[in-house]
């Protein structure tokens, strides 16, 4: 069962936003993910020049304003960017991992995400990573950990790294990572404000951890580590930090060599954090802006793709437009990040393996959350309602639907967005070469394990729940191989 967190105010996740509805914000979208699908087909050839923007715009077939949207979407995902002047093009870039987790760690300060959520979320995850740590140990893994529990203790976070990394399963690894990142927003302070007593304890806790490792005793080594993580949770919430604090030295990664740009947008960053500005607040034009922060228009440019790369602030053209603070999105963050995993080549046995353990978690949530909420059920019958009318073509994106609902209704912003993340990776694994027959097939038994899962949740039947969503999951990670 997922550990009940609820000593501070639990603030219901938001419901997982659609797709823009606006027919050249779709347009753009679509472009963007066969620039990914030409960059992946080519094997990912870093600093390679895709086309000029007039070759490009002639082979998609699509308007200039269309493709600078396309280009704007693969420039966030780090995929891609425009070079100016002359060979000069689309450019193939590296996503990197601290752009990656910052983008991550920065959509979860900005949604609000509870410290209740992030130990929830925390505990279902590096629980999964402990016990598969123990199953996959090797011998030099052993050495390992042995090591790093007689050294000096100086990073806490230490042993719940590497445990992930045990596991060989890169996206385990990264959410860890990030998540422990976001744990850490909630020390005022950092770790060097806690006394002996508590350092003392979580030393101890981690060396319990080690040897229930060591000794193969998959279930004592996850249940320490609850154990361990809903303690630290209890520790926090007493001191009353119940809200994160965003150092000023926070970074702000995204592929921009411009160190003045990093700290123009820094800036920017905190002004939007320390007034907490909402969503659509005009910060203000462009030219103001460059005399407020005194920057040249071509740092401003670098400073402006960071913050619309990490959905802080994007800029409008036109009369009437400016810089506007941006909402928080969790598609947009998870669609990074899943760039970022298909890059490091994470298997299907990886993704599947996860995300069952993940969605698991999440129905127990859902159906604990659908006795206070009249609306969850009629969430998941419009979700099945939309997926009846999907075509055939449709249904490769629109068929998953019902698990983001799934991921929304489970009230855990961290926990949605490692569930999303997921989703959009199932997606880039998707078979294409299948005939029509077989995906039709496909298709229907898919249909028929959603409803089925959701009328479990709607009953409030989890163990049903569980087992129908088991089975769903496994099928289609076998189809996928």
């Amino acid at each position: 069962m997922v550990a009940a967190l609820s000593t501070d105010l639990v603030v219901p996740a938001a419901r997982t936003m659609s797709p823009p509805a606006d027919p050249e914000s779709k347009l753009a979208a679509s472009v963007a993910r066969r620039i990914l699908s030409d960059v992946v087909d080519r094997g990912w050839p870093v600093g390679e020049v895709l086309g000029s923007q007039a070759d490009l715009i002639e082979r998609y077939g699509v308007s200039r304003a269309v493709f600078r949207e396309a280009v704007r979407l693969v420039e966030n995902q780090q995929v891609a960017s425009m070079r100016r002047g002359p060979g000069g093009g689309l450019v193939v870039t590296e996503p990197t991992v601290d752009a990656i987790i910052d983008a991550a760690v920065l959509y979860l300060h900005r949604a609000n995400t509870r410290l209740s959520e992030v130990f929830e979320a925390r505990i279902v995850l590096e629980v999964i990573a402990v016990e598969l740590a123990t199953e996959r140990l090797t011998e030099e893994d052993r050495v390992e950990l042995r090591a790093l529990n007689e050294a000096e203790v100086r990073d806490h976070r230490a042993l719940h790294a590497r445990l992930a990394a045990l596991t060989r399963n890169p996206a385990l690894e990264l959410f860890v990572d990030i998540l422990n990142r976001v744990a850490f927003l909630y020390f005022r302070g950092g770790a060097g404000t806690l006394g002996e007593g508590t350092l003392s304890a979580s030393r101890d806790a981690h060396t319990r951890i080690i040897q229930a490792v060591l000794d193969n005793e998959r279930d004592t080594a996850a249940r320490r580590m609850r154990r361990h993580l809903a303690a630290e949770a209890a520790f926090l919430q007493n001191r009353n930090l119940s809200r994160q604090f965003l150092s000023r030295s926070v970074a702000l990664s995204g592929g921009v060599s411009n160190k003045r740009a990093e700290d123009v947008a820094r800036a920017i960053l905190q002004d939007v954090v320390a007034d907490d500005l909402p969503p659509g607040t005009l910060l203000g034009s462009q030219a103001a802006l460059i005399e407020r922060y005194g920057a040249s228009r071509a740092v401003f440019r670098e400073a402006l793709r960071l913050l619309e790369h990490h959905q802080i602030a994007t800029m409008r053209r036109g009369p009437g437009g400016g810089l506007f603070v941006s909402a928080p999105s969790v598609r947009g963050v998870s669609d990074v990040v899943a760039v970022y995993l298909a890059r490091r080549d994470i298997s299907v046995a990886d993704l599947v393996e996860l995300r069952i353990r993940v969605e698991l978690a999440q129905v127990e949530l859902a159906v604990e959350q659908a006795h206070d909420d009249l609306g969850a059920e009629s969430e998941l019958n419009v979700a099945l309602e939309n997926e009846d009318r999907l075509t055939m073509a449709e249904f490769a994106d629109g068929g998953h639907d019902l698990h983001a609902v799934l991921a929304g209704l489970a009230g855990n912003r961290a926990l949605e967005l490692v569930s999303l993340v997921l989703i959009r990776l199932m997606r880039l694994h998707q078979v294409e070469q299948v005939s029509d027959e077989k995906r039709a097939a496909a298709a229907l038994e898919v249909s028929k394990a959603h409803g089925a899962i959701a009328d479990a949740i709607a009953d409030g039947d989890v163990e049903l729940a569980c087992r129908r969503l088991r089975r769903h999951l496994e099928a289609l990670g076998s189809y996928l191989r």
